[in-house]
């Protein structure tokens, strides 16, 4: 039912002090029974007083051995080098070397012993997918995660707590912990039996209860874990193994109706199949209807190792095994199957992954199920990372990790959603001295004319709270200056962020103080003796509509000159033409008609008095705008 072994059966071995037997004959019996505790206590025994005739290669692999079922890796590593000085001259050791230091995140360590392998054992597919693996990791992108996760110490203990689910206001996990010392061990891990248990979560002084067995579903000396619940027939679906009074010693799906008024099961019962089990079923997943259930298990006609498949339920028999197919299942493992809305996230060791056991989703279609994607960190690591259920409501869940840092053995962590925070910050200078402009106005706008304001502070610094997916304006105004003006948007933003200079987001401005002279416009153009304006003149044009937006209280005065030549009146005529031809421009861009003036000064402001070429006429010929009153 552990991720270290799918297929587990009863390995019970009572140890009688036998004088025929010796030290090494128990070790390695009770190594051949996979009891690799009581095999590690024998064969420290031997090496204390190791026989001549004792292949100490050997027995030393067999201790790495021993900590590696039992997850202690770097004793297991230490072990190995020590059976390799002690001769042992097989080329697995590097093998094992390489997936301990996969599960540690020690990729560079790990891709070194796979390519000593690889060179005795070139081509060993096992041997390739660690390799794909440590290169997978080393060259991913990592992505910033929308998902904070805790490890709920609370409720993990030294041993193994994993596969964490919500029913209503309980939540059930799965746990080897022994709270009794004359509780039984279970021999394949010196861990206890995994029962189910229940506990409580306090959201008002956020505490949990403490974890207690679930009596009704927990058997003594019987592993059972991995739930799924089904709202619909109020049913729970559970694993149970190495059951004594089972005749065929097979993992089996149970299920039990659960009342979550009085928090009560009925007798759980093996559940009803048209077919005879011949392999172990377990990790049961259950549809939202109750129609289909999926669960992990080595069964003929699979891809290989334990793969995903499912049931379809006809009245109270579920019908024949299918299996997920080669997009979901490899020839590796892929196990502990959840459903989340139109998502199968189950966790494989054959995708490629950052090492161990990763957690992957895919999405059944119309053309069957979507390439697995790998969730990434923080949901996976080096190590096992397995059994992600996710809440109903989307905004969080739990899954099961035996990464560094944890209680000890798989821990249960939970994950929610991170609250996105977004800002944008800046500041306001004077554009000609760079001195801050303390008190300036800054004006937030969102496109669905939501705004606010405020005024900068001593260093001429703002700052606002923006929400997701909204397109926003900033503007800042102060008196005696001209406004500016920038877009910001957040669509698409799925993480906290800043926009800001620091950022590589530049919200400051400089703004520039209002002259009382008028401002010359460059590259206005007309045709001879014309006052209609030429197309090239409207983008310059449109730089002085935003100057008029982002500066709504400035009254401007539109001004046209003309050369020297040609008569007087002719000249005032159509210098007025011409500033009236910009003000009506300005008018058709939106700009009120009560904030606009013109006036035409035909030659008697030349800028270059009795000019002689071209070039000196066309520096006469201009327009210009002048701010004449500010609200």
């Amino acid at each position: 039912m552990k991720k270290y072994a799918y297929t587990l059966t009863a390995a019970w071995l009572t140890m009688f002090c036998v004088q025929a037997q010796t030290n090494l004959e128990l070790a390695n019996e009770a190594f051949q029974n996979r009891d690799y505790v009581g095999a590690l206590t024998y064969y420290r025994k031997v090496l204390e007083k190791p026989d001549k005739k004792t292949d100490l290669s050997l027995v030393k692999y067999n201790v790495a051995e021993c900590y590696r079922y039992t997850g202690r890796y770097e004793d297991a590593i230490t072990w190995y080098n020590q059976a390799k000085a002690e001769g042992y001259n097989q080329p697995n050791y590097l093998y094992h070397q390489a997936n301990l230091y996969i599960k540690q995140g020690k990729y560079e360590q790990a891709l070194q012993k796979i390519e000593s392998f690889l060179s005795t054992q070139p081509g060993d597919k096992d041997a390739l997918r660690l390799r794909e693996i440590c290169r997978f990791a080393m060259t991913a992108t990592p992505d910033s995660s929308v998902f904070t996760i805790r490890n709920e110490q609370a409720i993990n203990s030294a041993y193994n707590d994993y596969a964490a689910l919500r029913i209503k206001l309980l939540t059930f996990l799965s746990s080897s912990r022994i709270e009794d010392k004359s509780e039984p061990v279970y021999t394949f891990d010196g861990q206890g039996f995994s029962d189910i248990y229940v506990t409580a979560f306090f959201k008002e002084d956020k505490t949990w209860s403490k974890p207690r067995r679930v009596p009704a579903i927990s058997v003594p000396e019987v592993n059972e874990g991995v739930m799924s619940w089904c709202e619909k027939t109020r049913t729970v679906y559970f694993t149970r193994c190495n059951d004594k009074k089972s005749k065929d010693g097979l993992c089996k799906i149970y299920e039990a109706v659960y009342d979550e008024n009085t928090n009560t099961f009925q007798t759980p019962k093996p559940i009803s199949l048209s077919f005879t089990q011949k392999y172990d079923m377990q990790h049961p997943a259950i549809s939202a209807d109750g129609s289909k259930l999926y669960f992990s298990a080595r069964a003929d006609g699979g891809m290989g190792g334990a793969d995903i498949w499912f049931m379809r339920r006809s009245g109270d028999v579920w019908g024949e095994p299918v299996n997920l197919g080669s997009v979901v299942n490899t020839e590796w493992d892929e196990v502990f199957p959840t459903l989340y809305d139109s998502l199968l996230i189950f966790a494989s060791d054959g995708h490629p992954g950052y090492g161990a056991l990763d957690i992957f989703y895919s999405i059944q279609g119309a053309d069957g199920w979507t390439r697995p994607v790998n969730m990434k960190p923080p949901f996976n690591s080096s190590a096992d990372d397995f059994y992600l259920f996710w809440q109903p409501d989307g905004k969080g869940g739990y899954f099961t990790s035996n990464r560094p840092g944890g209680a000890g053995g798989d821990d249960i962590y939970s994950f929610y959603l991170t609250p996105i925070q977004l800002t944008v910050k800046g500041r306001i200078t004077d554009q000609e001295t760079g001195q801050p402009l303390a008190g300036a106005t800054v004006i937030l706008t969102a496109a669905d004319g939501w705004t606010d304001s405020v005024k900068t502070n001593a260093d001429g610094e703002y700052s606002f709270a923006l929400e997701k997916d909204k397109n926003y304006k900033i503007n800042v105004q102060q008196p005696g200056y001209f406004g500016d003006s920038r877009k910001l948007s957040t669509a698409g933003e799925k993480f906290s962020k800043e926009f800001s200079r620091a950022t590589g987001h530049n919200y400051d401005f400089a703004i520039k103080r209002i002259p009382k002279e008028e401002i010359r416009i460059d590259n206005i153009y007309y045709d001879l003796d014309s006052y209609v304006l030429r197309e090239e003149s409207k983008p310059e044009l449109d730089k002085l509509v935003k100057i008029l937006e982002d500066t709504p209280d400035a009254i401007v005065q539109i001004n046209s000159h003309t050369d020297e030549r040609g008569s007087a009146e002719y000249n005032q005529k159509l210098s007025e033409n011409r500033a009236r031809s910009v003000v009506e421009y300005l008018v058709s861009k939106g700009i009120s008609e009560g904030r606009l003036r013109y006036k035409g000064f035909g030659f008697t402001q030349p800028v270059v008095k009795g000019a002689k070429t071209e070039e000196e006429h066309q520096r006469n010929r201009r327009t210009a705008f002048q701010v004449i009153q500010q609200k």
